[in-house]
């Protein structure tokens, strides 16, 4: 074997690369491919081997870089062609990616790979017509070994909400190798999508028992279980996720969510104070736990968590929104600040175009909180008429009486479903 003796051609240092790669060891790897280079910088294969070795290590960079040598000295090589591709598809480089493809489908047209790799570019590129086209070619092509392209045009589907026609391909691909956990768990999501849920349930438990330390399956189980109100199994799949991934944040959300339906107040606190430490910049979770700390009736926490999100998007509706509620409708006059809640409601309004009921009626209980009671009459009118469901609609109307007789809102945290 190559790596028994020290090598003193290219071709020794290119064999012992190839060994080590095959190993996994992709820094011995570069060492020797780049030393077949030094001594045969003429070979185009060494490039690309060393390519390889780069995207082991994480450098596509260099990778790609390597492979436009090893495309300098062998332009017409379509395998070359196909790897630059994938790696200028992962660097989000479509225009380039695709100029590889169309190039090596010119040289050879029979290459259902290439044809497929195509159609995921196209797919990126968000032109889902021609991504379909290609994957289906890639099918034709190659029938026997269409299980990838199967799922790919699944994919597809799925983003475009044809859930019907993803599941199809998925249980195909499903068919023809029942141990890809990836298929089993975008069928899931397609059944999940049209709310069946004891089918999604059942598809991610399969993708489960192939892959048991996938995370992003296992969280997105616990998540069907807390959609179907079963939390306490969705908090054991959240349990073990945070086993697997200390320092996965959508985790702890997911868990502090179900804790918080289940009253376990606490430890969903602790759980959303420890995404926000893993992910410090969400807006979203500064808001979620300020409900949480609006329903403890810890209103200034609530208020400082807010501003928090606000620091981080100025202009985010929905945070505009929930300070002007808390501002206007709280039951402690030590909280409430009816020209603040009616700035915040006015902005919030703005930023949707008056648009959004559930912000218009905030705005009708700032007005009446700073006794405009003809403007907040007005408001709650407006609210109440482009209310998208009867429930929401009797619920803004409802104010009006409150209004017309001078009275402001008032709102226990328990009696709203913030958490």
């Amino acid at each position: 074997m190559a790596s028994d003796a020290f090598p003193t051609d290219a071709q020794a240092f290119f064999d012992r690369g190839m060994e080590r790669l095959n190993r996994g060891e992709w820094r011995d790897a570069l060492s020797d491919f780049s030393e077949a280079i030094k001594l045969r910088p003429d070979v185009a294969i060494s490039y690309r081997y060393r390519a390889y070795a780069h995207a082991d290590g994480g450098n596509v960079p260099r990778a790609i870089a390597d492979m436009d040598e090893a495309v300098r000295l062998k332009p017409d090589d379509v395998q070359t062609l196909y790897d630059r591709a994938q790696f200028f598809l992962r660097q989000k480089q479509h225009d380039e990616a695709l100029a590889d493809c169309n190039k090596g489908l010119a040289l050879d047209g029979g290459r259902a790979d290439l044809m497929g790799l195509r159609g995921r570019i196209h797919a990126a590129r968000g032109s889902s017509e021609a991504a379909e086209a290609d994957f289906t070619q890639a099918i034709t092509i190659d029938s026997e070994g269409a299980d990838d392209y199967l799922v790919w045009r699944g994919d597809l589907f799925l983003e475009c909400d044809d859930n019907d026609r993803a599941i199809e391909d998925f249980s195909e691909a499903i068919r023809r190798r029942p141990d890809v956990a990836y298929a089993y768990s975008r069928r899931a999501c397609a059944y999940w999508t049209l709310r069946d849920t004891e089918a999604a349930l059942e598809d991610f438990t399969k993708a489960l028992d192939i892959e048991p330390s996938w995370v992003w399956a296992r969280n997105s189980r616990g998540l069907v279980y807390a959609d179907r109100g079963e939390h306490e199994n969705a908090i054991k799949d959240f349990d073990i996720c945070v086993a697997n991934n200390l320092e996965h944040a959508p985790t702890y959300e997911y868990r502090g969510e179900s804790r918080c339906k289940l009253g376990l107040k606490a430890e969903a606190l602790e759980d959303f104070n420890e995404a926000i430490r893993l992910n410090p910049d969400s807006v979203r979770l500064y808001n979620r736990r300020a409900m949480l700390h609006y329903s403890n009736r810890e209103y200034q926490k609530a208020i400082r968590d807010h501003m928090e999100a606000l620091k981080r998007e100025p202009n985010h509706t929905a945070t505009f929104n929930y300070l002007a509620w808390l501002w206007c409708t709280a039951p402690d006059p030590n909280v409430r600040n009816g020209r603040r809640a009616l700035e915040c409601a006015t902005r919030a309004c703005e930023l949707t175009e008056w648009m959004t009921p559930s912000f218009i009626d905030t705005l009708a209980a700032a007005h009446a909180e700073v006794g405009q009671w003809t403007e907040a009459i007005k408001w709650a009118e407006k609210a109440a008429e482009l209310a998208n469901d009867d429930q929401s609609r009797d619920e803004y109307a409802s104010r009006l009486d409150l209004y017309e007789k001078k009275q402001p809102l008032r709102v226990k945290p328990d009696e709203e479903s913030a958490v």
